[in-house]
């Protein structure tokens, strides 16, 4: 299970000894992920990362309440993940005055998924007409060997904080993970992972997410995402074909419109 890092109680040793045993997938270079890499191209033009922001603030805003980032903690989360990904202010603007104007009634949901080779698959979406979207959805379920569950998905995950930020290639993984682990300590992150020579992946809690990320900015990090996550505590294997249907799967789903985030636990 996942070891929280202390300072005050742990000794340093101990700390990098625990990162080590950590157990489960924050990221990787498995063949499910480097799969998710290749279609996380399209996802990563601006047009569509843009509207994913949006949809994550439509849902912030209906789930803090309010448009207003003082008083809503998760809107203020997402627009920094837009200052991030340089949406235009313009944009942001504009989708919450659409969020104060909707009167469509939309809330989140979320829709669990028994995949194939026996997978699960969280689907977050936000509409105001669930009972057909998820008519729409069980066609694509059918399609590709999947049904919806009959429930306790949730219970296989966990709700993590994730940090990704970019680095200068100064020093070997094996330094620079020890460095970046005093870093965690001091910022109060939970994991660290090197994900290639410019990248690293903090793990916290979901409600330190913010602290995490201040903190590690005072290392001069330069994040380039934060969000909170759904993170498997057991993974799946699934054979070359399953991983080919999840892949289609995944494809169709992130088309739709009202899909905010998917999560799985596939290794």
């Amino acid at each position: 299970m996942f070891k929280h890092i202390t300072r005050v109680c742990w000794r340093l040793n101990e700390v990098y000894e625990a990162i080590s045993l950590v157990p489960r997938r924050y990221a990787g270079h498995s063949k499910w992920q480097n799969i998710r890499h290749i279609k996380g191209a399209k996802d990563a033009a601006r047009s569509a990362l843009f509207a994913k922001i949006s949809r994550q603030m439509k849902v912030a805003v209906q789930e803090g309440g309010s448009t207003d980032m003082k008083k809503n903690s998760k809107l203020e989360s997402v627009i920094e993940q837009a200052r991030r990904a340089n949406m235009p202010q313009a944009t942001v603007q504009s989708v919450l005055r659409s969020c104060e104007n909707d009167k469509s009634n939309s809330k989140p949901h979320l829709i669990e998924i028994k995949g194939p080779g026996g997978c699960i698959i969280l689907c977050e979406v936000f509409t105001n007409n669930l009972h057909s979207l998820k008519q729409n959805i069980a066609t694509l379920l059918r399609k590709n060997q999947s049904k919806y569950s009959d429930g306790g998905g949730m219970h296989l995950f966990e709700e993590k904080g994730i940090v990704e930020v970019e680095i200068e290639k100064t020093a070997k993984s094996e330094e620079l993970l020890e460095i970046a682990t005093d870093h965690a300590i001091e910022s109060g992150a939970e994991d660290v992972k090197v994900l290639d020579e410019n990248t690293l992946q903090f793990v916290c809690g979901s409600t330190n997410l913010k602290n995490v990320v201040t903190g590690l900015e005072k290392f001069n990090y330069k994040v380039v995402s934060a969000s909170v996550e759904f993170i498997p505590l057991k993974l799946q294997e699934l054979s070359d074909s399953d991983l080919k249907l999840c892949s289609n799967l995944y494809e169709k789903l992130e088309a739709l419109p009202e899909v905010v985030r998917l999560s799985d636990n596939i290794a």
